[in-house]
């Protein structure tokens, strides 16, 4: 089913790119690229459940955020390597891998789930989860512009912020299926918020 759904939306978009500028169509398909990572994610992460036995909740808390985040941080840091480590490029690309995973994951959820669904159940998944999945790969995309810059520091500092991912994904999963998920729902989007106000400051200072 994944892949029927993966199909249904990419086909679309493929045929969209070719009327569409070269940055928008680089976006979009970065944003491909992150569904395409979901699916492999997807049978990485049930092959992994099924030999070692492993419930729903245990892939989602012990295996999920890392085969996640690793998959996702790859075709970010081809493109840091082979083209370019500019992060006005760097991070929009990061940020739509993890929003095109996100897009598939819920898909699929909907339609595997669809007896369950209801409109708060969308919102969450829509804003939460998305920007979870989203903020995660920002987070190692913006050490990727180092790439360059600051080589000694490169290796450290992807590590660091890959665990930083990955303990962040853990810890959403976790919240999220636990009694405290409103903490879960609201903490994305008060990253993100608090990201974008910080980012408003620090241009602010940059231009005056």
């Amino acid at each position: 089913m994944v892949y029927v759904i993966l199909i249904c939306i990419a086909v679309p978009l493929l045929l969209l790119m070719t009327l569409m500028d070269a940055r928008s169509r680089l976006l979009t398909g970065f944003m491909l690229v992150g569904m395409l990572t979901a699916a492999s994610a997807y049978e990485i992460n049930s092959t992994v459940q099924v030999m070692f036995w492993m419930t729903g909740q245990e892939v989602s808390v012990r295996v999920a955020p890392v085969i996640e985040e690793l998959l996702k941080a790859v075709p970010i840091l081809f493109y840091s390597v082979a083209v370019s480590d500019d992060r006005k490029i760097l991070l929009p690309l990061s940020m739509a891998v993890g929003i095109g995973f996100a897009i598939l994951e819920n898909a699929y959820l909907l339609t595997a789930y669809i007896d369950q669904v209801t409109i708060s159940w969308a919102l969450v998944r829509g804003l939460s989860t998305s920007l979870s999945h989203g903020l995660c790969t920002l987070t190692v995309g913006y050490g990727m512009s180092f790439v360059r810059k600051q080589k000694k520091l490169f290796y450290t500092g992807i590590f660091g912020l890959l665990s930083l991912a990955m303990t962040f994904h853990a810890v959403f999963n976790l919240l999220i299926q636990s009694q405290y998920d409103w903490i879960g729902m609201g903490l994305p989007i008060l990253l993100f918020t608090m990201a974008g106000a910080i980012r408003q400051i620090v241009r602010r200072k940059t231009c005056g």
